[in-house]
């Protein structure tokens, strides 16, 4: 049996499935909110939760990188709603992550999609936020993902295309989704977001306002949150523009 044939015995969709989050990733600062390559470490420590972040070879990974682990994470409570078994090695179609994410389906999509892999694979996070219900901490540096495998076809025109996914999660955040169960429900429009910022935003608002009707938070705060790189007074002016506040 050849490598399509047997991936082609796993591959899901969520196409139809809630879309979810992991919490930490919604609360803290983890993802550039940049669309250049970002290769400055940044580091996030407020005195009860220190997080690092570092590139690779690639830069550090995007939020829009980060779709890709929203899609994993809703595949896997999906199978756990569903009673199936899991395991940190995930495969899914190409297409239907392009789909769902709004990146549209052609070369340049399924090379952006490698592109975000790569970052995925090689950012290296260290952080003190405990996962799972042993509350065990992840002190060593860890990937978004260990490892990843591509599998091409042969389409009807003769030109080879990335058929299907199968990558491996990290440990801490996938004993944070099955073990903890640590996820949120997020609205689909927010991949239709084109700022990075006003993805942190939404990420900060939905994890905190899902059950009540007001959150308060500070300005230097909510920067800090964001891991922005401007300077106070300009991300107010963003805020203000942007929000209408």
């Amino acid at each position: 049996m050849d490598d399509d044939a047997q991936v082609d015995l796993f591959l899901e969709s969520i196409i139809s499935a809630p879309v979810k989050d992991e919490r930490a990733l919604m609360e803290f600062p983890f993802f550039s909110l940049q669309k250049q390559k970002r290769v400055k470490p940044f580091v996030f420590d407020d005195g009860t939760v220190r997080i690092e972040v570092n590139p690779g070879p690639y830069g550090i990974a995007s939020i829009w990188d980060k779709d890709v682990l929203i899609y994993v994470t809703s595949l896997l409570n999906s199978r756990l709603e569903r009673g199936a078994s899991v395991n940190r090695t995930i495969q899914f179609p190409a297409y239907d992550f392009l789909r769902l994410t709004g990146r549209g389906t052609g070369k340049q999509a399924y090379e952006l999609f490698m592109s975000a892999l790569d970052r995925l694979q090689s950012t290296t996070i260290r952080t003190t936020i405990t996962s799972g219900q042993n509350e065990e901490r992840e002190r060593r540096g860890f990937s978004w993902i260990d490892s990843y495998r591509i599998v091409e076809r042969i389409n009807s025109r003769g030109q080879r295309v990335m058929a299907a996914v199968e990558l491996t999660l990290n440990k801490w955040m996938f004993r944070a989704i099955v073990e903890n169960r640590r996820v949120l429900t997020i609205d689909r429009g927010y991949f239709r977001l084109k700022m990075g910022l006003e993805r942190r935003l939404y990420e900060l608002a939905r994890k905190h306002c899902g059950r009540q009707p007001i959150w308060k938070i500070s300005l230097p705060r909510l920067a800090e949150k964001c891991d922005s790189e401007m300077e106070l007074r300009n991300f107010k002016v963003y805020l203000k523009k942007n929000l209408g506040g």
